[in-house]
């Protein structure tokens, strides 16, 4: 599971530009005298140095951090960050630009949002602990549009013309794919209920194979359900599996055509919902694996997550993945 880096992914984005050398910060800046036209003159060579960033605010704080080569919200039990929604905030920081200063005055801050009840601070830092660079992020202004920012050490705030909004929250720093696998991959789905029911492959269509005498055919529309509930699948939050109950309340075992093998658990944890283990079994290099899974919905995508092969975590999921593959037997009435 090799995590895209941060710094090649920013570069890349980049592409050739060259970016002026000197950070400087004026203390005593005013409107004609503004620090710089960039706000990060030298923001290439910060770039090279960051192992460390923090969002944070008078709620909480997410910190992502260079681990081995892989950018982890070390806040969040070392889950791996979404590097491209990072890429895309750095792209704007490197792009942001001084429009015209703003207030100095500390108790005028809050309009901007730039109050200690409001703003939110970022932190770059090196992997030695050096801080690299503090700033208090403000309202984003669509009218203009630009961000109010300030020198976290500083008084005089400014505004920029990038949206530099971004959040606290781990989630959202989260990748939320899953799975993207398409029905044409799937040979055979067992189901552990209070039956075992196993549904197969044929003429492009599950078909229930064991139906015990005196019950009653499972219907196509559900037999349906189970085959497209791989598509498009993801997640909106994470639990460690070490929390999870003692006993799932569903387990489904799908066996694709190529062999592979997926066995899920889902748990209806109260009061925070369908939670859903993966577990593979023989993943050959038919199967595309990647962070981010692309929107095909052709019938034969056969994509993974690289978030889906994690371990350490349940995944909440939407109720209709447990609805759908949560088939029951009925005993025919005569």
């Amino acid at each position: 599971m090799i995590i895209k880096n941060l710094k090649i992914l920013l570069l890349i984005s980049f592409g050739s530009l060259v970016l002026a050398s000197g950070m400087y910060f004026d203390e005593q800046s005013s409107e004609s005298e503004l620090p710089s036209e960039s706000l990060i003159p030298t923001f290439e060579s910060i770039l090279q140095e960051i192992a460390y960033i923090e969002f944070s605010n008078s709620q909480g704080k997410s910190v992502i951090e260079d681990i081995e080569g892989q950018w982890l919200i070390t806040t969040s039990y070392n889950f791996p960050a979404n590097t491209e929604l990072l890429s895309r905030f750095f792209i704007q920081l490197r792009e942001a630009k001084i429009l015209e200063a703003k207030t100095n005055r500390t108790d005028l801050l809050y309009k901007l949002g730039l109050d200690d009840d409001n703003k939110m601070r970022l932190i770059l830092k090196s992997s030695d602990g050096r801080v690299l660079y503090d700033l208090d992020i403000g309202t984003y202004n669509y009218n203009i549009p630009g961000s109010y920012i300030k020198n976290t050490q500083e008084s005089q705030s400014y505004l920029v013309n990038t949206n530099l909004t971004a959040d606290v929250s781990g989630f959202y720093w989260t990748p939320t794919d899953l799975l993207n696998i398409g029905k044409s991959q799937i040979q055979t789905v067992q189901i552990y209920n209070q039956n075992m029911i196993n549904l197969e492959e044929k003429d492009s269509s599950l078909r229930h194979s064991n139906l015990p005498l005196g019950f009653s055919k499972l219907s196509e529309d559900k037999i349906s359900g189970v085959h497209s509930a791989l598509t498009d699948l993801q997640h909106n939050g994470f639990i460690l599996r070490s929390n999870l109950p003692n006993s799932s309340d569903l387990k489904v075992r799908y066996t694709l055509k190529n062999g592979t093998v997926l066995f899920v658990e889902l748990y209806d944890i109260k009061d925070r919902g369908i939670h859903a283990t993966f577990d593979w079994n023989y993943i050959n290099d038919d199967v595309q694996i990647t962070k981010f899974i692309d929107p095909i919905l052709d019938g034969g995508q056969l994509q993974v997550s690289s978030v889906s092969l994690l371990s350490d975590f349940a995944y909440s999921v939407p109720q209709v993945f447990f609805d759908n593959n949560n088939l029951k037997l009925r005993a025919k009435s005569e």
